[in-house]
């Protein structure tokens, strides 16, 4: 998968942040390292080509909102909200979302979202379709009905992991033990799923 190309032979703008509700905002390419937001809600907006690497939201809400094309890799998001946002050719690196505000309905397209938290999450309905999703961690999650298509689960750990009515089709290198998880009625594509033939009620594309 090839780097997001943020800001080919751009200025890059700064963005203050000082206020604390935005709606239908679009903010372009800026890049903010180590930026710290608190308590500020975000409704039905867009960022595209932001660069927000080790930075730290507290408080804050996303909702309805997008980001594209995006780095936000080894940030914090403390008791923060994420309701319909989808993240598009983003990197998302390092992130622990389990400090995040409960219920929370994000999906992910081409992103990588390498070596992060969703331990004992509920995440039913997420989609994460065509990523490079490696050393994730979905012990305790619930993924049912989840939608983790064409994408690189190298080293992800299922446990006790509620897959079932997932769709797992065209996605690889993944190890998940039918007798420590549930896949009742979930989907899986050849080579990987052999281990999983004629242990549970598993449909094979």
């Amino acid at each position: 998968m090839s780097e997001p190309d943020l800001f080919p032979e751009e200025r890059v703008e700064e963005i203050l942040f000082d206020k604390s509700y935005y709606e239908e905002c679009v903010f372009g390419k800026t890049s903010r390292t180590d930026l710290h937001l608190n308590d500020i809600e975000f409704y039905n907006c867009t960022f595209n080509g932001v660069v927000f690497i080790n930075s730290s939201f507290h408080s804050c809400r996303f909702e309805k909102c997008s980001f594209k094309n995006s780095d936000l890799s080894v940030s914090k998001f403390t008791n923060s909200s994420f309701i319909d946002v989808i993240f598009e050719n983003c990197k998302i690196i390092g992130i622990d979302w389990t400090k995040i505000c409960m219920p929370v309905k994000m999906d992910f397209n081409r992103c990588k979202i390498n070596d992060s938290i969703f331990t004992g999450m509920d995440l039913r309905s997420m989609e994460i379709t065509s990523c490079e999703a490696r050393n994730l961690d979905f012990e305790k999650s619930n993924l049912s009905k989840v939608k983790l298509t064409d994408t690189d689960l190298l080293n992800t750990t299922f446990a006790n992991t509620n897959l079932s009515f997932a769709d797992l089709t065209d996605s690889r290198n993944y190890r998940i033990d039918p007798t420590k998880n549930n896949v009742r009625k979930a989907k899986f594509s050849l080579p990987e799923a052999l281990a999983l033939l004629d242990q549970w009620d598993i449909e094979i594309i």
